[in-house]
C-alpha cells in the first residue's frame, strides 16, 4: 500500500447555523505530487499581474466612494428630517 497524505477540514454551512463537519480527504502521495506540480507549473493563469492590481484597486475605490456618497446622503437626510420633528 502506497503512503498516502491527509488533508483535514471544517465544513460549515452558513444555512443551517454553526454546523460544521469534519472532513477528511486521502490521497496517494503520487497524486499529490501531480497536484502539485500542476498548481506550481507557471502556466501563466496564475500569475497575478500589476494590470490586475490596478483594477482591484479601482474597484475598491470605487465601491468606497459609492458607500461614501450613499452615507452622507443618508445622514444629510436624517438631519433635515430631525429639524423637522
Amino acid at each position: 500500500m502506497s503512503n498516502e497524505i491527509e488533508i483535514t477540514t471544517k465544513l460549515c454551512q452558513s444555512q443551517t447555523g454553526v454546523s460544521c463537519n469534519e472532513v477528511v480527504l486521502k490521497i496517494p502521495q503520487t497524486e499529490a505530487v501531480k497536484l502539485q506540480s500542476v498548481a506550481f507549473s507557471g502556466n501563466g493563469n496564475q500569475n497575478f499581474s500589476a494590470q490586475d492590481f490596478i483594477h482591484h484597486v479601482d474597484s475598491f475605490g470605487f465601491s468606497f466612494g459609492l458607500v461614501l456618497i450613499f452615507y452622507l446622503i443618508a445622514k444629510s437626510v436624517g438631519s433635515v428630517l430631525a429639524i423637522f420633528r
